[in-house]
C-alpha cells in the first residue's frame, strides 16, 4: 500500500513538472508573439508560426511513418479554425496586457460547455449556467479599462477564446483515433495555407532576428502540446487542472519584466471570479 502510494506521489510530481513546462513554454511563446506583434502584422506571425510548426514535425513524421490520415476534411476544419483563433489572439495580444489575455483564456472550459450544448446536444444544468454568468461578469470587469482605448483588441481576445473552445469541442467529438503527429502536422499546414492570403496582403520583410523568433514560436507551439501530453500520461486531467492557474503568475512576471505591464486591480478581481467559476464547473462535472 505504502509502495503504491509512493509511486503515485512520484508520478504526480513528475506530471506537475511536465505541466509546468507546458505552461512556461506557452507564456514564453506569448512573450515572443507580443514582441513580434509590435513589428509584424498578426497574420504574418501566425503564418510563420504554422509553417515552422509543421516543418519541424515533417522529418519526425516521415521517420515514424506517422503522417497519414483518412480524415483530411477534419484537418481542413481544424486548420481553418486554428488560423482564425491564432490570428485573433495575436492581434489582441499586441494591445492587451499578457495577464489580461491569460485571464480571459481561463474561461475556455465555460465556453466549451456552452458550445457542447449547441453542437453536441449535451445538457447543461442551472448551476453551470450560473457559473457561466459569473464568468461573463468577470470578463467585463477584466476588460473594463482596456475597452476604453483598445475595444477591438479586447473583443479579439474574447473571440479567440470562443474559437479555441470550438476547437476543443471538435477534438472531443472527432479526433480520438487520429495520430497526434498527423493531427499537429496537417492542422499547422492547413492553418498556414488558410492565413497566407491575409499575410501576403500586409507582408513585411522580417529581419534575421525576427525569423529566428518566429522559428522558436513554431517549435514552442509543438512543445506545449508535447509537455501537456506527457503530464496527462502520468496523472488525471482533473488532478492537474488547478496547476493551469499558475499561468497567471508567469504572465504577470513576464509582462512586468519584458513589457513593463503592471496588472490592475480589476485583473485580479476578474481572475478570482473566473477561477472560482471554472473550478466550480470542474467540480460539478466530476461529481456528476
Amino acid at each position: 500500500m505504502c509502495k503504491n502510494s509512493h509511486l503515485f506521489r512520484n508520478s504526480y510530481v513528475r506530471a506537475v513538472l511536465w505541466m509546468q513546462l507546458s505552461i512556461l513554454t506557452s507564456c514564453l511563446n506569448d512573450v515572443i508573439t507580443k514582441y513580434l506583434a509590435t513589428r509584424l502584422p498578426a497574420c504574418q506571425i501566425c503564418f510563420f508560426r504554422f509553417c515552422f510548426g509543421s516543418l519541424v514535425l515533417l522529418p519526425i513524421g516521415c521517420y515514424k511513418y506517422a503522417l497519414t490520415t483518412t480524415r483530411f476534411t477534419l484537418h481542413l476544419v481544424r486548420g481553418f479554425f486554428l488560423a482564425v483563433a491564432m490570428g485573433l489572439y495575436c492581434y489582441g495580444l499586441a494591445y492587451v496586457p499578457m495577464s489580461t489575455a491569460i485571464v480571459i483564456g481561463f474561461t475556455n472550459p465555460v465556453f466549451v460547455l456552452i458550445l457542447a450544448n449547441i453542437f453536441l446536444r449535451e445538457n447543461i444544468s442551472w448551476p453551470i449556467w450560473l457559473a457561466t454568468l459569473l464568468s461573463f461578469v468577470a470578463i467585463v470587469i477584466v476588460f473594463q479599462p482596456t475597452m476604453v482605448n483598445h475595444y477591438m483588441a479586447a473583443l479579439a481576445c474574447i473571440a479567440a477564446t470562443v474559437v479555441f473552445a470550438l476547437l476543443d469541442v471538435i477534438n472531443k467529438r472527432y479526433i480520438s483515433r487520429e495520430p497526434m503527429l498527423a493531427l499537429l502536422f496537417f492542422s499547422n499546414a492547413v492553418a498556414a495555407f488558410c492565413i497566407f492570403p491575409f499575410a501576403y496582403l500586409s507582408w513585411q520583410k522580417p529581419t534575421l532576428v525576427q525569423l529566428l523568433s518566429l522559428g522558436l514560436l513554431g517549435i514552442g507551439s509543438n512543445l506545449i502540446l508535447y509537455f501537456l501530453l506527457r503530464a496527462f500520461a502520468l496523472a488525471a486531467v482533473t488532478a492537474l487542472a488547478p496547476i493551469k492557474y499558475t499561468e497567471l503568475l508567469y504572465s504577470v512576471l513576464f509582462g512586468i519584466l519584458f513589457f513593463n505591464e503592471w496588472p490592475l486591480g480589476t485583473t485580479y478581481i476578474g481572475a478570482a471570479c473566473i477561477i472560482a467559476a471554472t473550478s466550480f464547473v470542474a467540480y460539478y462535472q466530476n461529481r456528476l
